[in-house]
């Protein structure tokens, strides 16, 4: 296992805005990973998350709010708590993930948003497990509320900690 950095914080505090400042402060080319942003309607309401890749500026839909009137995008994505996952971009992460892995210029990975999900082995709870099994060095956004069971559940053993506080974002 790699370094770990976990970035923690209450919700809207600035995990993912410190997670892609430390990527873009990382030497070119060493660096990849994920972040979930905020995606919103042309009249400005809160729609869910998109998957961006940080090396790319890639982005997807990813998870959205769900809508009981709707029916489901695809039959194989997954509802948690209010949220619509969509798998695609989970299954695609995942394969970038395992070629971050294995390409010898990329040291360190960037996931955001490790929580709930992951500890029920949704998610990226594989990436994860496949990420912490290798000699990458790791940067994951924790809500403070999921650090210590995300902690138990992957067996982390030594990490450094980034706490945000006081950086809130409104929600437009």
């Amino acid at each position: 296992m790699g370094r770990v950095t976990i970035i923690t914080g209450e919700m809207d505090t600035g995990k993912t805005t410190e997670l892609i400042r430390l990527y873009h402060g990382m030497p070119v080319g060493t660096a990849d990973g994920f972040a979930s942003i905020k995606a919103f309607s042309k009249q400005g309401a809160f729609e869910g998350y998109d998957l961006k890749r940080l090396a790319t500026g890639t982005t997807a839909p990813f998870i959205r709010l769900s809508k009981s009137d709707e029916a489901p995008l695809q039959q194989d994505n997954f509802d948690f708590d209010r949220f619509t996952f969509l798998r695609e971009p989970f299954e695609a992460a995942e394969q970038a993930v395992r070629e971050m892995i294995s390409d010898p210029l990329i040291r360190t990975v960037l996931l955001d948003e490790i929580g709930p999900v992951e500890l029920q082995g949704y998610g990226f709870c594989r990436a994860l497990k496949d990420l912490l099994a290798s000699d990458k060095d790791l940067y994951l956004c924790i809500n403070r509320k999921n650090l210590d069971p995300v902690v138990k559940k992957f067996e982390i053993g030594s990490y450094r900690l980034i706490e945000v506080e006081n950086q809130t974002f409104p929600s437009r």
